[in-house]
């Protein structure tokens, strides 16, 4: 095993993101310049600056409907390359300045963190697998993005990308990034919490084929002040291969992924194709539990804040790098804001909307 070590000052944390910032410089550089995005998450600004082309078209569609002019000063930038488009590896930065850890990947937290390098103002995670290094400065409010190629980014990336940077981001200021769906209507609408193959997909692409609005099905930002409130951060949905797809027969030709592997999941970049019910945010008016239980008819029954809860902050806290209390109190508060419901599942998926409208019409 190699050896273990203390984690790194703040100045010695702050001086790796600073080195990693020139190495973006030099593949923006070897790119023949940098190219921005700008949208608005959470009615905030944010800016994405790319080191030329290579990634803009996995990482951007997913982002598309929060869409933003250049205007107001950005108050997240992210700086993304990739090796194979810019020449410009990230993996030799990682030996040199890592190299006291030995096989430094061993160091990872659960959720990919490095921490070691882990601080106060400074966040550093590397996610094996897909390979992808992000770090972000909490205090200048700016991120650093990198994966070797942007042809071998999985469909999950694609569909919620940037999702570590987005959470360590949002977990400073006053909401709070959660595994879950959202649907409804401009004037209000649900979240749908629950693990992965709970009927989150089913429930909001079944209440967007019924004409309500759609935020999510599998991440959002949340926030309780002044009003419980959700934003959306992905206009992405995802199916389940054959199984979901039956649902949804005329939703197959709109996959983007169509040559993708049989475990993965079929992406819709939903704002290409339903553009006027993809939705920003609205307000919150109830939390619901979507769960299969092979009863004939569909109904809602009350749920506990309890409940809730445990089908919320679970999953949220295992997908997102660093969360813990912060993100345990943020949802903590949210499940006592709004009414949750168990929303029990039967085979006709048509009664889905037709529930969430008559529990929205209730104000």
């Amino acid at each position: 095993m190699p050896k273990r070590v203390e984690n790194w000052s703040e100045e010695e944390a702050l001086a790796f993101f600073h080195f990693v910032h020139t190495t973006y410089n030099r593949a923006e550089s070897n790119a023949g310049g940098g190219q921005e995005r700008h949208f608005l998450i959470a009615g905030r600004p944010v800016r994405l600056q790319f080191a030329g082309p290579g990634l803009i078209p996995a990482l951007t569609p997913a982002l598309e409907h929060l869409k933003d002019s250049p205007g107001s000063p950005p108050e997240l930038t992210v700086l993304l390359w990739d090796s194979a488009s810019t020449g410009t590896a990230l993996p030799a930065i990682l030996s040199r300045y890592l190299d006291v850890l030995g096989e430094w990947w061993v160091h990872l937290g659960p959720r990919g963190e490095i921490k070691e390098i882990t601080s106060e103002r400074i966040r550093a995670a590397y996610h094996l697998g897909p390979n992808i290094f992000s770090m972000i400065d909490l205090k200048e409010n700016t991120a650093l993005y990198w994966v070797k190629d942007s042809q071998a980014l999985p469909y999950y990336e694609l569909g919620s990308p940037l999702r570590t940077i987005l959470h360590w981001w949002a977990d400073r200021g006053s909401c709070q990034f959660v595994h879950a769906g959202a649907i409804g209507r401009s004037d209000g609408g649900v979240l749908l919490a629950g693990k992965g193959g709970s009927g989150k997909s089913t429930t909001a692409l079944a209440c967007l084929e019924a004409g309500l609005q759609y935020a999510s099905d599998d991440y959002c930002l949340v926030q309780t002040e002044p009003q419980p409130f959700v934003f959306s951060v992905y206009n992405t949905a995802k199916l389940r291969g054959d199984l979901d797809l039956a649902r949804f027969p005329h939703l197959a030709p709109l996959v983007s992924n169509q040559e993708r592997e049989q475990s993965d999941k079929a992406v819709l970049f939903l704002q290409q194709y339903f553009p006027e019910q993809v939705s920003r945010g609205f307000p919150l008016r109830a939390i619901l539990l979507p769960v299969i239980t092979g009863t004939e008819k569909t109904c809602l029954k009350p749920a506990s804040a309890a409940a809730v809860l445990t089908a919320l902050a679970p999953s949220t806290l295992f997908q997102l790098p660093g969360a813990g209390a912060v993100a345990i109190k943020a949802m903590s508060k949210l499940v006592h804001a709004v009414p949750g419901y168990m929303l029990e599942l039967g085979p006709d998926i048509a009664q889905i909307p037709v529930l969430v409208a008559d529990l929205l019409a209730r104000g």
